[in-house]
């Protein structure tokens, strides 16, 4: 029986869409924030949403430092910090880079048997955290919805979008009923928010077809420094799309993972639908902050390698990005 409350771990865009959109259907949540914005005491974030249909609305999600200070001698109780609250149902929102400190600064406050749904762009956490965390149920999710924050204070819900929510194949196959079940549960509680959220029994297809996606555009966006939509009028940046879709699309196969579509043509149908957005990977390179190339293009060479498959140009783009980004933080 799934409780009434989750924890989110990752407070951007996404993250706090979920918690708004989550207290707008009295499902309580708390975004798990680094301490230094807490004070290392439980309290609270204001967030001005608009909505899609441009109402707006005035939220006050309570917040919780994501890493508990430790406690210092102190002359009278009074003065020590209440113990950290054991964390039952958890959200990863956060950015994949960030996911491995993230975790291991909330590890102690998972309980056994603890619910944690992966949703990020890129792959390689949820399996990570298969390993490290053999007592907690891993699911992961994926969504199209839209969302930016103008401000620190404010949120814009940009776009409709799909959420879909699945369970990784497991070694376990006695598990599959009872996650199965669990997977159901997620869902039904989230349907009763305004988004709109599936279950997907083959998660896997979705999660490669996205990856695909954001390995054809993203480090190209870096590499050519322009919007989403400019590399379909760029004939070099299209015959790259079509190789590192090529590569994707080899290694589907040999996993026997089948693409619903022709893989270059979907990311070029994403590429013109989002023509005037700015990939998160060209906003944190010109934002001077680490991308999540290694887990884009970086997660598909290793995935080939172990495979004996050949990648050279996601290889060259992972190298590329790392370097660009290393000397622009050298920059910065």
């Amino acid at each position: 029986m799934l409780e009434n409350h989750w924890y989110i771990l990752g407070a951007g865009a996404i993250g706090s869409l979920f918690a708004c959109q989550f207290e707008r259907a009295n499902i309580r949540s708390t975004l798990l924030i680094r301490a230094s914005q807490t004070h290392l005491k439980n309290t609270s974030k204001s967030l001005d949403v608009t909505f899609l249909d441009g109402s707006k609305q005035h939220f006050s999600i309570q917040t919780q430092p994501s890493v508990q200070a430790s406690i210092q001698p102190s002359l009278t109780p009074l003065d020590e910090s209440p113990p950290p609250t054991p964390i039952r149902q958890l959200i990863l929102t956060t950015k994949a880079h960030q996911s491995q400190t993230a975790i291991d600064g909330i590890q102690s406050r998972l309980t056994e048997g603890a619910i944690i749904v992966v949703m990020q762009n890129g792959m390689g956490v949820a399996e990570q955290l298969q390993v490290q965390l053999p007592q907690c149920a891993i699911f992961v999710a994926t969504t199209t919805e839209g969302a930016h924050r103008p401000t620190e204070d404010s949120l814009i819900h940009a776009g409709a979008g799909e959420t879909w929510i699945g369970k990784l194949p497991s070694s376990n196959p006695k598990d599959c009923g009872k996650e199965y079940i669990t997977a159901q549960n997620i869902v039904e509680q989230w349907q009763r928010s305004a988004l709109s959220i599936h279950y997907d029994r083959n998660i896997t297809q979705r999660l490669w077809t996205k990856l695909a996606i954001n390995c054809a555009i993203n480090p190209l966006t870096v590499k050519y420094q322009c919007n989403n939509g400019a590399l379909l009028t760029n004939p070099e940046a299209l015959q790259l799309m079509e190789e590192v879709c090529q590569e994707l699309q080899n290694i589907m196969t040999a996993k026997g993972i089948h693409a619903h579509s022709d893989l270059f043509a979907t990311a070029k149908q994403v590429a013109k639908n989002t023509h005037s957005n700015i990939s998160s990977m060209l906003q944190d390179y010109r934002n001077h902050r680490p991308t999540e190339i290694h887990f884009i293009n970086g997660y598909v060479v290793n995935e080939a390698n172990t495979l004996s498959i050949p990648t050279p140009v996601n290889q060259a783009l992972t190298l590329e990005i790392t370097n660009k980004a290393y000397q622009n933080s050298l920059g910065a």
